[in-house]
């Protein structure tokens, strides 16, 4: 994605994300649901990199790239047990 920063995922934890889904469209946020469902697949089988697109409450995009994901209901586990809100995540890129 254009204009997102990248980021290591060791530096998820110095970000704040904030407490509202970036997302306000359902339809947004069960293809968001979907798309993160087929990268936890994906990505525990082939280990193939995963992008996670990602805004801050200040409108900063960021993008960070992972081999392993796990999903749970609102929250994403990177390889190396970092943590996402899945209400930060915008897009998710296989």
């Amino acid at each position: 994605m254009r204009n997102a920063r990248m980021i290591n995922p060791s530096d998820i934890r110095m970000f704040y994300f904030g407490s509202q889904d970036v997302l306000t469209n359902n339809d947004e946020k069960e293809e968001r649901k979907h798309k993160l469902e087929r990268a936890m697949i994906l990505s525990n089988v082939e280990h193939i990199p995963i992008s996670l697109y990602m805004r801050l409450p200040n409108g900063e995009t960021l993008e960070t790239e992972s081999d392993v994901i796990d999903y749970a209901d609102d929250v994403v586990v990177l390889k190396g047990g970092y943590y996402i809100p899945v209400w930060a995540i915008f897009d998710v890129d296989i």
